[in-house]
């Protein structure tokens, strides 16, 4: 699965937190964005980056994109379908 899209229409921050934290507020900004938006994660937390986060958009149905930048953050597209 992946994003086709390259406009993102929202970004969040998640560095620094770990899983349950992870995956609650990329849920929790999910629910507030429309369908065929694309909504951009950055997180430091490889487990919620490659596990957590994906296994949440594959029960949703949302195409996801997993990179790991150079500095270790990884950057997650995630497009919201319904």
């Amino acid at each position: 699965m992946g994003c086709c899209c390259s406009k993102i229409d929202k970004v969040i921050e998640i560095t620094g937190k770990i899983c349950p934290y992870t995956v609650m507020e990329v849920r929790d900004a999910l629910k507030g964005m429309e369908k065929g938006q694309v909504l951009q994660v950055i997180t430091d937390y490889k487990p919620a980056a490659l596990e957590s986060i994906p296994n949440l958009c594959q029960k949703k149905g949302y195409p996801i994109e997993v990179k790991e930048n150079p500095d270790g953050t990884f950057r997650l597209l995630i497009e919201k379908k319904e």
